[in-house]
């Protein structure tokens, strides 16, 4: 693995690469191989960008996880008493003020 990038990708971006190299350098074809030899190229590049790329540390497997102690059930909260009804409120008429 170099640069993050596993062997495989780096391999077959080179093939991808030197091929596009090759058909540009060597003017075999005509028109054709050269626009055959761009496309390789860019396929090698499309293909060294999607290759699976790691950085930073590997990964640690996960300890497995330490067994709790068993904890009673707690039995559910009382329910909240009903709210007391409302003061009734003497209210007039708008059209009486």
């Amino acid at each position: 693995m170099f640069l993050g990038t596993p062997k495989i990708w780096w391999i077959a971006a080179a093939v991808l690469f030197v091929g596009g190299l090759a058909l540009l350098g060597t003017d075999i074809g005509g028109t054709l191989g050269n626009v055959a030899g761009v496309v390789l190229i860019f396929a090698a590049m499309i293909t060294f960008a999607g290759a699976p790329m790691r950085y930073g540390r590997p990964k640690v497997k996960a300890a497995p996880p330490a067994e709790e102690p068993i904890r009673p059930i707690q039995p559910p909260a009382p329910a909240p008493r009903a709210p007391r009804p409302r003061a009734d409120i003497e209210a007039k008429d708008a059209s009486e003020v």
